[in-house]
């Protein structure tokens, strides 16, 4: 449990099982899940960047912000609720297919 915060840390969602679930919370294990998020937030921010959205940790790294231009945000626990987040905040579906995207992706 964050003793900041008292959130249980246990309940792993399967995009981030990769990290070992018995050392969440653990010091030792803190810097590579630390690591293994950010590089998960710089992707899925140059994904959601295409569609004018944002996303970035929160200050605990147990959650996900994901936000607009307008300044609305969302929490959401896992990348699993990620998607529909930022489907209500750019108040459009968004096609992780586009084109467009893909072309953006591919050249950055």
């Amino acid at each position: 449990m964050c003793v900041l915060c008292g959130y249980l840390v246990t309940d792993l969602h399967w995009t981030e099982a990769r990290f070992d679930q018995d050392g969440v919370g653990s010091a030792a294990n803190e810097t590579p899940r630390r690591r293994q998020r950010l590089a998960r937030i710089r992707l899925v921010d140059r994904v959601l960047g295409h569609y004018g959205l944002g996303v970035h940790d929160d200050w605990g790294a147990t959650s996900y912000v994901v936000s607009n231009r307008k300044g609305a945000s969302q929490l959401v626990e896992h990348l699993g609720q990620l998607w529909p987040a930022a489907e209500r905040l750019a108040g459009r579906p968004l096609d992780p297919l586009d084109e467009e995207l893909l072309e953006d992706l591919a050249g950055g």
